[in-house]
This record gives C-alpha cells, structure tokens and sequence, in this order.
C-alpha cells in the first residue's frame, strides 16, 4: 500500500509511542498555545525562554498566585461614608421622605375639604327642602341696571346637589355642590327705551337670564325708533362651592345672589360652620345678612 511506512519507520514510529507512553510529549522550542477551559484561560509565561516553558494545566492555572482576579460585587461592601454613592443615596432618602410628608399633608387636607362639602351639601338639602314647603318672602328689593325693581317676591323652587371626583378607588372625594333657587312676583315689568337704548337692555336681559319679550317700533326707514320689553318678576339665583384641592381651600361662586350678577369667595374648610351658614342662608333670602362683612370678594 503506497504511503506506508517501511521497515525502519514502523520500527521508529514503535519507539516513539512507546517513549510517549512513557515520559509525555517531547518539549520544543515551538511557541505554546494557550489553553482555553470551560471558565478560564491559560497562557504561557513569556518571561521564560521558550525551551524551559511547559504547558500549564488549568488546575495549576487556577492555583497561580499570579493570576490575577477581580472581586465580586459582594466582596465590595457598602459605600464609603463619603462617596458620591453614599451621598446619593443620603440625598435620595431625604427627596422620599419629604414626598412621603407632603402626601400625607395633601390627603389630610383632602379629607377636610371634602368633608366640609359633604356636611354643607347635607345641611342645604335639608334647609330647601323646608323652604320648598313655606315658600317664604323675599324682602329685599333687587335694582336691576336702569333702575329697574324686582320687588314684592317670595321663594318659589329650590334644589341642592353635589359631584364627587371621578376616581376608580373606593376612597371618594366631594368635588362640588350645587345649590338652585328660583324667586318670583306674580306681576309683570314692563319698559321702555329708545333706540339707543334697546340693545344695553337686551345684552342686560341676556347676562341675567331673564327671559322677556319685544316690541319694536320702526319708522318709515325700518330703523327702529323705540322697544317695549315684557318680562316677569323672576330671578333665577343660586351658587356653587368647589373643593380646590390643589391650592387647599374652597372657590364659592354666586349668582344674582343678594344682588344681580357674580360674586366669588375663597373660604377654607372651618370656615363653612353653622354661623357662615346662617348667614349665607339669609343672603339668598334676602334679609339682613353679616356673610359680605365676614367674608372678602375675590371677584
């Protein structure tokens, strides 16, 4: 068989498996490879000349005191006190804390301003519902612009309701309540204005919401000369209190409360005691009342 080795040759390749067999590979002055394991490398020190290296195995690789490792993280321990982690961390501490403060003074706060909303919107039910059955009379007079007078009224109708915050928790917070009354005379009122005067009085008529009705007067040009408006002694009032829960206080706002027009208020939640709320009753109903005294517009 061509290829195969002679006699001399079997014979030499008999003695070289023998030699290795007994004393391991035959050290050469060919540069050693590094030998690669599953966690680690070995390499060949290169401060050795070549003819003295002999290849390292990987226990006697991982046993070398020269062999360079790097902690683990755990073998670290804690920052020092005056690291920049450590500061850090101190610093990120002290930002929760102080959250944490302000979310309890915010849901406290919270809780006041919606209980205060809940105990009023209770107490107005109650107080128009009686006032829906007495039906009592309005003393006070109301100038509308023009020196136009509603007098001579007594309550007709009133109506108290609230909202609550929409939120998915059960935890559930008034967001305002909503009070509505109607007063009226059974007469009518009656005047009259002249061209330059008719559309003041509708835009007026409008803003109050007052409904009426209008006759106009034209000349020869179609240009209107005069108008009769026709509407009824009736003011259509009420107001409004809303929890501001992110300036912590309560907005109240009237309408043709005491006056023709708005007025705004801003209360806090002890505020809305018995005694405001007496006095705020009898504003609506038009009697002598200290609440413009106690409390300062805001608009």
């Amino acid at each position: 068989m061509a290829g195969a080795p002679t006699g001399n040759g079997r014979s030499q390749l008999l003695d070289d498996i023998e030699e290795f067999s007994r004393n391991g590979p035959v050290l050469t002055n060919e540069p050693v490879l590094p030998t690669f394991t599953r966690d680690k490398m070995s390499f060949p020190d290169l401060n050795v000349p070549a003819s003295e290296r002999s290849v390292r195995t990987p226990a006697s690789a991982g046993n070398s005191a020269a062999s360079p490792t790097l902690e683990s993280p755990s073998s670290l321990g804690g920052p020092a006190a005056d690291s920049l982690l450590a500061r850090l961390k101190q610093k990120a501490q002290t930002v929760q804390q102080v959250a944490e403060q302000r979310g309890v003074a915010h849901d406290a706060i919270a809780q006041r301003l919606s209980a205060s909303l809940g105990a009023v919107f209770h107490y107005l039910d109650d107080l128009i519902k009686q006032l829906n059955i007495i039906k009592p009379e309005i003393p006070k007079e109301f100038v509308f612009p023009g020196n136009i007078a509603f007098a001579g009224m007594r309550w007709v109708e009133g109506a108290a309701d609230f909202r609550m915050v929409p939120t998915a928790t059960e935890d559930r917070l008034y967001d305002s309540l909503t009070a509505r009354l109607r007063i009226a005379s059974p007469k009518k009122i009656v005047v009259e204005r002249d061209a330059i005067g008719v559309e003041p009085l509708r835009k007026l008529l409008h803003d109050y919401n007052i409904a009426f009705q209008v006759e106009e007067k034209q000349n020869a040009r179609k240009m209107i000369e005069r108008a009769s408006f026709t509407f009824p002694c009736e003011i259509k009032a009420g107001f409004i209190i809303r929890a501001d829960y992110g300036a912590g206080n309560l907005l109240l706002r009237t309408r043709n409360i005491d006056r023709f027009g708005m007025m705004e208020f801003r209360l806090q939640p002890d505020d809305l005691n018995q005694e405001t709320l007496d006095e705020l009753t009898k504003l609506f109903l038009g009697e002598t009342s200290n609440f413009l005294q106690m409390y300062r517009r805001t608009a």
